[in-house]
């Protein structure tokens, strides 16, 4: 018994990074984070199998989870979703639209960015007046702060959790507008979901990114400098797009991690001209069961 409870979860996490493998190098479709989220109902089936069946059928016991943890992935090939675990309730809110304003006299500014579980997209835009631009859904965005430290200005929002409880919900869509000609300093920080971090159109002077169970596709921008972006993940899939001309260097490190590179003009980590270049973008990645893909 000791010994198939201890493969119970190991093998969970086996099965899930073997998915995200053959979906990363195209054996199956893409692969949604938030529709792995919505079976968590089947960890409850799997503990009360285990509990009431694990001490005197072991071997048929691991059988069946593994049979319930494919019928599972089953469901989430088929496009299926159980439920998700938790949701907002948004009766009478609808969607939000949240304005910064520029910070006067700030040439520059950090923005920190901070959810729970969804689909967002951030992206650079041209704002007249505004510094950010948001909009959610379920209008759950709370903006902490918007001052400024020194000559930049400090903006921080946060994407709220006020009314969470059990039962189904679709998916949160949150959308970040960043004005393309502010020099930005980007803080990330989500659970679970999925987010495009399309960085083309933004003037970025460094980025860290923290998510948890994630789907991230990330476009480089155009570099000023070295730019540095960190990446810190859970069991994510990690998509880095590299647009021709810019020199970058991506680094790996971390467990259950796969590294590809798609890029033809990169060798060792790096493009060609990375070394010699003053404008330039470098990617550290640190990961748990994880698969990057460099495009």
């Amino acid at each position: 018994m000791t010994n198939r409870r201890g493969l119970f979860w190991p093998l969970i996490l086996i099965v899930i990074g073997t998915v995200f493998l053959l979906a990363n190098f195209g054996y199956l479709g893409r692969v949604s984070l938030i529709a792995l989220l919505n079976l968590w109902p089947l960890l409850l089936i799997l503990a009360g199998i285990d509990i009431a069946f694990g001490r005197r059928w072991p071997v048929a016991t691991l059988a069946a989870d593994v049979l319930i943890i494919g019928v599972g992935l089953a469901l989430v090939a088929s496009g299926t979703t159980i439920g998700s675990p938790f949701f907002v309730d948004d009766t009478g809110r609808g969607e939000q639209t949240l304005s910064v304003p520029r910070t006067p006299s700030a040439d520059a500014m950090r923005l920190r960015l901070s959810g729970g579980a969804g689909i967002f997209n951030i992206h650079g835009g041209t704002l007249a007046d505004e510094a950010v631009h948001a909009t959610s859904d379920r209008g759950d965005l709370r903006l902490r702060s918007n001052g400024r430290v020194g000559t930049r200005a400090d903006v921080r929002i946060d994407q709220g959790f006020e009314g969470v409880h059990f039962g189904p919900s679709g998916t949160a869509h949150v959308d970040y507008t960043i004005a393309n000609d502010i020099p930005t300093s980007l803080v990330l920080d989500t659970g679970a979901g999925e987010f495009i971090l399309d960085l083309t159109d933004v003037k970025l002077s460094d980025a860290t990114v923290n998510v948890g169970a994630a789907s991230l596709q990330m476009m480089l921008p155009k570099p000023t400098g070295d730019v540095v972006i960190v990446v810190s993940a859970g069991a994510s899939s990690i998509v880095i797009e590299v647009p021709a001309g810019i020199e970058a260097r991506v680094t790996t490190t971390g467990g259950l991690l796969s590294t590809r590179f798609d890029n033809t003009r990169f060798s060792g980590g790096e493009t060609s001209g990375y070394g010699s270049a003053k404008d330039r973008v470098t990617i550290r990645v640190s990961a748990g069961a994880t698969s990057v893909t460099v495009r």
